[in-house]
């Protein structure tokens, strides 16, 4: 018995060890190298360079990939020359600042507007690649001939450890000329000079139209402006420093310069829509408007301000034309050139997701998603390119329907590319999603990648998602207490919600294979074991996890269920009489001796339980007193089964008897002279009893089948001694009065 549950005890080390082996040769295989989660900054300052009262447009980005933001970095930390900058006040009226940026405070030291800034980090997942851009909007002060400004302006922006700068030059002008005429954008333009008009504030979108700037008598003066095809006419914000009445006529006000200063240049306004409200025209057939001033004496000067919005983003680089006409000047056209932009004040991420980030022994199909997601400010422009690199085992990709007006999604050597072919807005969620088969990945893989997005100075990486192959089946083990596999034993396999996940009965090799099972706590048990077995009702406790990459060996023991048996040993010839003392020993099938010194009890019997099925044989090795020694093997079987009722055997034994001493039988001397039997009976009185020696051993065998109690003797054999002893005794008795 100790030897049997040694041998399975190896048997499960063995199973164990093997899977443990295989758990230390897993390998990763198809990961994407990790790339840096630095963050990186740059700044720009447009246009290219900074003329003398012009809009000065400095733009800032923030990026990193996946993961940078989850620790605190400190402040953005923005310098800008102070002798660049017209109006402080520029920087809380004008800049534009998207979430999760926000402007902290502005210090200043001997050369410098020092602007800080905060970063919500609770809006970057931990799985977000991140780009977000602000813009600080400031007009340029009048830039002379031989002033004292620097030629050269050094902006410059500092983040998480990097710090980087932008320098910009100056345009002086030899002498300031104000114009009749002119046509102005307060935004901000390009280095080719193009305006960029907002998409998302197009409010800010701000026109002016001059005139008199030069302060001149005008005779019949009305200007005309014809708006770019694609654009519609709105309302510009209203100016909180300008005084009057601030109403509106057809989306345009007209402002009036109250005060200049030493340079000429106007400082201050007053609202004046209400005086000219019957002189402004919109024609919206041609997009286009007009406004009669009639004669403006020479301390008159005006501004007439209206706003763009986009209406298709894809239109071009049309141009914006206003013209001037007076009866005592010559006509005087101004034009610019406008575009839509996207990328200024704006911030958005990047992420992924898989569907599973273990995949079972029966699974091979991964599901992706790709998400560009605006978080505020401007759109996420067109033209975006997302590059999501396939791993080798990722094969037959299958992409999800899509807005093939909005997107562009094709498939080159092994890269997902996904290009934006319009903005996505605010509120617009944009999701790819693609199947791959992934069935040449082997248990304990692990599938790892991820997508980036190339920005202008720098590249973002998504999160790396990763999927590890796992088996998530229970192999049970049944074996008998013989090491012997049980066959047809009933298990049942719950969840931790107690939910029935798989029930079954082992083979012939005593293998019991579970399904593919989700990670999570297992409870086995066996719920019915086989004929001939005790059940063993223990409850199993397994964990499935992602590390298991064989099917977890569970080893289990059904004990057979034992027979018992009964040896009587009874006299041969009277099967009535139950021997006592006898001693056996007990041998399986083999002959191996298991027990000796069994003796028979007062009732002549051994009982032995137990035993395994199998044969067995009782071996005497003893006999009873008086009884001769019978060495035949009594045979029997312990059958596999209930085994509720003992097997019962018998082994008979012959007696050995006594005789009296001399001849082998017993002889009688004849009588001299020859006696007649008297004709009546004579009475004749015994005088002596003589007791006959007997101490020579005789075998006694009788066929009689009666079975009396150990000590009796038949009735016929002692009537038989009786009549003999009589005999003997009448003859000793004659010779003796003979003689």
């Amino acid at each position: 018995m100790m030897k049997t549950r040694k041998y399975v005890a190896i048997l499960m080390i063995v199973l164990l060890s093997l899977q443990l082996g295989t758990l230390f040769t897993e390998a990763t295989v198809s990961k994407t190298v990790s790339k840096s989660n630095t963050i990186k900054t740059s700044i720009t300052v447009n246009p290219g360079i900074i003329k003398s009262r012009e809009e000065v447009n400095v733009l800032v980005n923030i990026s990193a990939s996946a993961g940078a933001f989850l620790t605190e970095q400190g402040k953005i930390t923005v310098t800008i020359p102070k002798e660049i900058v017209y109006n402080i006040n520029d920087f809380n009226t004008k800049m534009i600042i998207p979430a999760p940026f926000k402007l902290d405070r502005i210090d200043k030291d001997a050369k410098d507007y020092v602007l800080l800034f905060s970063v919500d980090t609770d809006m970057i997942g931990a799985n977000d690649a991140f780009t977000g851009t602000f813009q600080i909007k400031f007009g340029a002060p009048i830039l002379k001939v031989g002033d004292e400004h620097a030629d050269t302006q050094n902006f410059t922006v500092e983040y998480a450890g990097d710090k980087q700068q932008a320098s910009v030059n100056i345009q002086r002008e030899h002498k300031l000329i104000l114009p009749i005429f002119d046509k102005w954008y307060k935004g901000d333009f390009d280095e080719n000079g193009i305006a960029n008009l907002n998409t998302t504030s197009p409010e800010e979108n701000r026109f002016q139209l001059v005139v008199n700037y030069r302060g001149i008598d005008l005779k019949d003066v009305k200007v005309a402006d014809t708006l770019p095809e694609g654009t519609t006419l709105i309302t510009a914000t209203k100016r909180t420093s300008v005084t009057g009445d601030s109403m509106v006529k057809d989306n345009i006000r007209i402002m009036k310069v109250t005060g200049f200063d030493d340079e000429g240049t106007a400082i201050t306004y007053k609202y004046v829509t209400d005086e000219f409200q019957d002189k402004i025209a919109y024609d919206k057939a041609n997009n286009s408007f007009s406004v009669d001033f009639g004669d403006i004496g020479a301390d008159e000067t005006y501004f007439v301000e209206y706003a763009l919005a986009i209406d298709n983003l894809n239109f071009g680089t049309p141009k914006n034309r206003a013209n001037f006409t007076a009866s005592n000047s010559p006509t005087i056209e101004k034009e610019v050139a406008v575009q839509a932009i996207t990328h200024y004040g704006t911030s958005y991420i990047l992420n992924k997701s898989v569907d599973k980030t273990s995949l079972n022994h029966d699974e091979n199909e991964l599901n992706y998603t790709l998400k560009l997601e605006l978080l505020d400010g401007d759109a996420i422009p067109a033209g975006t390119v997302i590059t999501d690199p396939l791993s080798a085992k990722m094969i037959s990709p299958e992409i999800a329907a899509y807005d093939t007006s909005k997107f562009d999604i094709k498939l080159e050597d092994n890269k997902l590319l996904i290009t934006t072919l319009k903005n996505i807005q605010k509120g617009e969620v944009a999701e790819w999603h693609f199947k791959v088969n992934v069935r040449s990945l082997q248990m304990g893989e692990e599938l790892s990648n991820q997508a980036f997005l190339t920005l202008p100075n720098n590249v973002i990486y998504s999160n790396s998602v990763s999927t590890r192959k796992y088996d998530g089946r229970i192999q049970i083990k049944k074996v008998d207490n013989l090491g012997q596999p049980v066959q047809g034993a009933h298990y049942e396999i719950v969840n931790d919600k107690k939910e029935l996940v798989f029930e079954g009965r082992t083979n012939a090799e005593g293998l019991l294979i579970s399904k593919a099972l989700k990670l999570g706590n297992y409870t086995v048990t066996e719920t019915e074991a086989p004929v001939g077995y005790i059940l063993d009702s223990t409850p199993y406790y397994v964990v499935v996890s992602d590390a298991d990459t064989v099917p977890i060996i569970l080893g289990t023991e059904n004990k057979l269920r034992s027979g018992t048996v009964a040896l009587t040993k009874i006299d041969a010839e009277n099967q009535q009489l139950l021997l006592e003392g006898a001693t056996f020993e007990l041998q399986d099938g083999e002959g191996k001796v298991l027990f000796t010194e069994l003796v028979t009890d007062a009732a002549g019997e051994i009982v032995v339980s137990g035993l395994m099925p199998g044969s067995y044989q009782f071996i005497e090795t003893e006999a009873p007193k008086g009884y001769t020694l019978d060495g035949t093997p009594v045979t029997f079987d312990i059958e596999l089964g209930e085994n509720n009722v003992a097997v019962r055997v018998s082994k008979q034994n012959s007696r050995e008897a006594r005789l009296v001493p001399g001849d082998s039988e017993p002889s009688v001397t004849p009588l001299h002279p020859p006696m007649e039997a008297p004709k009546s009976p004579v009475e004749h009185p015994i005088q002596n009893v003589v007791e006959v020696p007997v101490d020579r051993v005789v075998k006694v065998v009788s066929d009689v089948e009666k079975l009396p109690k150990t000590g009796d003797l038949p009735a016929s054999r002692t009537i038989a001694f009786g009549l003999g002893l009589a005999t003997l005794g009448l003859a000793v008795l004659i010779r003796r009065k003979k003689g």
